[in-house]
């Protein structure tokens, strides 16, 4: 009776022998079948579990086989391919063979008026196992999503473009209108004028607390800020603008005091920011 080590030291023997003779001679050949039936003699394999394990391990090795058959064969038909597309077309090929029947000359365009094309139409190699046109359709819409993603972005960007630009344009009104009501103050009070012409023509005063009134003035000074309220700051500033202008020929942005209007007219580029 064979042992089980008997068993397994066969096999090694037959592994060897197959990995062997797989690199030399075809799988399929009388040698290789004789090869294995002898290695493979059931008189060494004793148990139904040996005989099985040999089985797998024997249908491993052959799809192993195969599948470095078939990458090599892919490789070979690729570099036959580039081959064939990376040189001209000779005089033995059939297709250009009618052509130079038909009075074709290399390097001119086919037709009658010789404005066709000059070289053959491209090769595409489908790899895939998808339909014809799923892939142009797939890179169709890839194309459109980007496309759609770029204007959204774009459309992303202008708007936050335009938001700075506001924010931007909203300080500098205020910061136009500050220096209009601190320099109407002062004018006013050279001028000894006690009461602005409107409440809002001056910075806002903080009012001292223990006031007898001072209700009152809360109640004044919360219909003044509701009146204040009802102008932008934009139209608040030409108001002030033209005031100073017109009495004191005064110009914010210039930071001058001119004699008259017509030295104002003349020397002063304008009544907005954007002229200076």
């Amino acid at each position: 009776m064979v042992t089980l080590n008997a068993a397994n030291e066969a096999l090694q023997r037959y592994l060897l022998t197959y990995i062997k003779m797989s690199d030399e001679e075809d799988y399929m050949s009388d040698k290789f079948l004789q090869g294995s039936q002898e290695a493979s003699s059931t008189s060494l394999l004793y148990r139904h579990a040996d005989k099985r394990k040999f089985e797998l391990m024997k249908k491993k090795i052959e799809i192993e086989t195969k599948l470095k058959e078939k990458g090599s064969m892919k490789q070979i038909e690729e570099e036959k391919r580039e081959e064939g597309l990376s040189s001209a077309i000779t005089s033995s090929n059939k297709g250009f063979e009618m052509l130079m029947k038909m009075g074709y000359k290399p390097g001119q365009g086919i037709g009658k008026t010789e404005s066709g094309r000059t070289e053959p139409i491209g090769l595409e190699v489908k790899l895939g196992r998808q339909g014809l046109g799923k892939e142009a359709k797939k890179r169709e819409k890839k194309v459109k999503d980007n496309s759609l993603n770029d204007k959204l972005d774009n459309k992303v960007m202008k708007d936050f473009r335009g938001r700075i630009a506001q924010r931007r344009a909203e300080q500098l009104l205020k910061v136009d209108l500050y220096k209009s009501q601190k320099i109407c103050e002062q004018l006013d009070a050279q001028q000894k004028v006690e009461e602005p012409r409107e409440s809002w023509f001056w910075l806002p005063q903080a009012k001292e607390s223990g006031s007898e009134n001072e209700e009152e003035e809360e109640e004044e000074e919360e219909e003044d800020d509701d009146d204040d309220d009802s102008l932008p700051i934009d139209e608040k500033l030409e108001i002030l603008t033209k005031y100073l202008r017109e009495k004191y020929f005064y110009c914010i942005w210039c930071g001058v005091a001119y004699q008259d209007e017509d030295d104002l007219r003349n020397d002063c580029p304008g009544c907005t920011r954007n002229d200076h």
